[in-house]
């Protein structure tokens, strides 16, 4: 029987891997305070600014994603670095899940490689949420923030719920990579 604290890490996994990846594709990074319009990092909305027309329509930028699409090099870069840590978010938690399968010679290799693959994957979702407030200095967000938006200053935007999911979420997986080092603590040791 796998111990609890490998069950908890392939829980914990797939929670911070969905969780973030589900945050990726929302585009509620960054709401203009009249809720109006709201950009993500590979998609934006915008609603029907009368009464009659209360629809709200989202899409990739430029139509189709494509990374040059992105408004700003910071949000490109950002779009690589948050992407990339969701992708290994998800093959951490895959690895997690296969150990909890496994028997127990195999299982410490496959664990100690999930969570190298989640420390990475941490490190460059960090990055991608410090570098993200970078991108609020250009000229397409200064057209929809005002003029007083810069850099780690979003002007009359706020920032939305996906951002802050997102962070919330990066900040959970930091927890994976300290739970894959222990997850062959039997319960007797946990709890002696």
């Amino acid at each position: 029987m796998p111990s609890p604290v490998l069950l908890l890490w392939s829980l914990l996994s797939v929670l911070v891997a969905g969780t973030c990846t589900f945050t990726f594709l929302q585009p509620f990074w960054l709401v203009h305070s009249d809720l109006l319009h709201a950009f993500g990092l590979v998609a934006y909305c915008y609603s029907g600014s009368s009464h009659h027309d209360d629809r709200e329509t989202c899409s990739a930028y430029g139509g189709n994603f494509r990374l040059g699409s992105i408004p700003s090099g910071a949000w490109q870069a950002a779009c690589v670095l948050y992407g990339a840590g969701c992708v290994l978010a998800c093959l951490g938690a895959l690895l997690s899940l296969c150990s909890a399968c496994m028997p127990g010679h195999c299982r410490r290799r496959v664990t100690r490689a999930g969570g190298y693959v989640q420390t990475v994957s941490v490190l460059i979702m960090i990055a991608g949420l410090l570098i993200f407030p970078l991108g609020l200095s250009s000229k397409f967000f200064r057209h929809y923030c005002g003029d007083s938006a810069a850099a780690y200053n979003s002007g009359h935007c706020l920032i939305g719920w996906s951002y802050m999911l997102g962070i919330m979420g990066t900040a959970l997986s930091i927890f994976c990579p300290f739970l894959s080092q222990f997850t062959d603590m039997k319960a007797s040791d946990i709890f002696s």
